[in-house]
């Protein structure tokens, strides 16, 4: 059957309501976490060279996805619009929010160029030693050296979503995790003829993943039936809607980064303050913590699709009802990781290391790690229905406050003057803002605000086939822009 016809009976088909989200959110929560398992097996290799290569991986890596959170912050965006206008049967407007977000794409690529030299002075201003310095310099060099293709493969992986092809995803994301486990393996260790070349080696094979990712994502996106019927072609830079995207977009990179950078510093400026030990431990934690948010990302990607879908056809009642069972989903899974933390914090923690200090602090901060589950649940799932609805503004003013003032400044000054708690302390800050951030945002869906945002679609639009994201009233359901706030 041709892939239009598949989409085609993919959204006439009377789906239950948890078969439709799972059929969106399984390939999606696989994707979401493709990054994280690069990441969690470049940790795990480099813990086999040492605890000093193990964490300039894992610090390296988070500041580096952090400072290109922001446009993958926008790029989620992407889903969004697309989602809306497939909801709507608009599928001129599905390819060209697609190419708005790939033209996006390659511009921050272009200008995050020139911080490659002075990527290094930041871990030398954070006061690291110099051995952790420079290998956390080579390792965030390369990897940010493949922004393009990291922002690219977003993009079609948003765009593939929207359009009801999650299988593609799947594929796409199965493939670029298991070349880059093979190929840091290669690349580290020094296999199929390569020299051993320790944290550069993780740093190439996770590149290479992502290229290989991106590569098939966009294969399966511009496949001939799926060319056609949402308009690939029509590449050009058009400023309605690259407008839309960014008035959208920009408060969800902001909160990304926000939310991401303030981490990054957290794990190595506030963790920084008792030693390498304590960093060493804090990044074993943070590689399980991230196994489980990660997932719950995907699932949340999924309600920003299935939001806005519901949005396009003019039933919000039902995107309701999808954000809900989405937590309720995202829940029971976090809360089942909380409960393997607890329980198995000191196997864990063994698994990368078995220096004592390190393995009893690592295993404390699991503590803190399971109580937070909960409430992460609450701010991943009503975040992403808020993202699908255009609601990112308020957001990412309260993400950035609280992260910043509570996590960062809040840890560090608890970190400085009841030093004798040691990492648990900032610790117990940090699961505090958790608790307020998404209490927060859970609060905000349920008042409904959102209802009253309006994403305007361009002026020229074609119609996709009857049966195509129709609803009840998807046919005279009107957009006009009025605020995302």
């Amino acid at each position: 059957m041709h892939v239009a016809e598949n989409s085609l009976s993919l959204t006439e088909r009377d789906r239950r309501p948890i078969a439709e989200m799972l059929a969106l959110a399984v390939p999606t929560v696989a994707q979401m976490a493709s990054y994280t398992l690069m990441q969690f097996v470049d940790t795990l290799m480099l813990s086999r060279v040492g605890e000093t290569e193990a964490t300039a991986g894992s610090n390296s890596g988070l500041l580096a996805f952090s400072i290109i959170s922001f446009g993958v912050g926008v790029l989620w965006v992407v889903n969004t619009l697309v989602s809306q206008a497939f909801g709507r049967k608009d599928c001129t407007a599905c390819g060209r929010y697609l190419w708005q977000g790939v033209w996006f794409g390659l511009l921050m690529s272009v200008l995050l160029a020139p911080m490659l030299p002075i990527a290094p002075r930041i871990f030398r201003a954070l006061g690291h030693e110099p051995i952790l310095a420079q290998q956390e310099a080579t390792y965030i060099q390369i990897v940010l050296a493949a922004t393009a293709f990291k922002m690219i493969g977003t993009a079609f992986w948003q765009f593939l979503l929207s359009v009801d092809q999650p299988v593609a995803v799947m594929s796409a994301t199965i493939c670029g995790v298991a070349v880059n486990a093979v190929a840091a393996w290669a690349m580290l260790f020094g296999h199929f003829g390569f020299h051993p070349m320790g944290v550069a080696g993780a740093a190439w094979g996770q590149n290479v993943g992502v290229f290989v990712e991106m590569s098939l994502l966009i294969f399966f996106a511009m496949r001939p039936q799926l060319r056609r019927l949402y308009n690939l072609l029509d590449w050009r830079p058009r400023w309605a809607e690259m407008r839309t995207l960014l008035a959208v977009g920009i408060p969800s990179g902001l909160q990304i980064t926000a939310d991401v950078l303030a981490w990054s510093l957290f794990s190595v400026w506030v963790m920084g303050q008792f030693g390498t030990g304590a960093m060493a431990a804090n990044t074993f934690m943070m590689r399980y913590m991230v196994l489980s948010f990660m997932p719950a990302f995907g699932i949340s990607t999924a309600i920003t699709a299935l939001v806005g879908r519901y949005i396009g056809r003019g039933r919000p009642d039902i995107a309701v009802k999808r954000a809900n069972l989405g937590f309720a989903v995202t829940a029971v899974y976090m809360m089942t990781c909380g409960l393997f933390f607890l329980l198995g914090r000191h196997v864990l923690i063994r698994l990368f290391t078995n220096d004592p200090e390190v393995l009893a602090t690592g295993a404390e901060l699991l503590i803190f790690a399971a109580v937070y589950q909960f409430f992460d649940a609450l701010y991943i799932t009503y975040n992403g229905a808020l993202r699908g609805a255009g609601d990112t503004l308020v957001p990412a003013i309260a993400t950035g406050v609280l992260c910043w003032g509570i996590t960062v400044f809040g840890g560090y000054a608890v970190a400085q003057h009841w030093h004798e708690f040691g990492p648990a302390g900032p610790w117990a800050v940090a699961t505090i803002y958790g608790i307020i951030l998404g209490l927060f945002i859970y609060f905000r869906f349920r008042l409904g605000g959102w209802r009253a945002i309006h994403l305007e679609p361009p002026p020229q639009t074609d119609r996709l086939p009857d049966g195509i994201g129709h609803g009840e009233h998807g046919d005279k359901y009107q957009f006009a822009t009025d605020g995302h706030g």
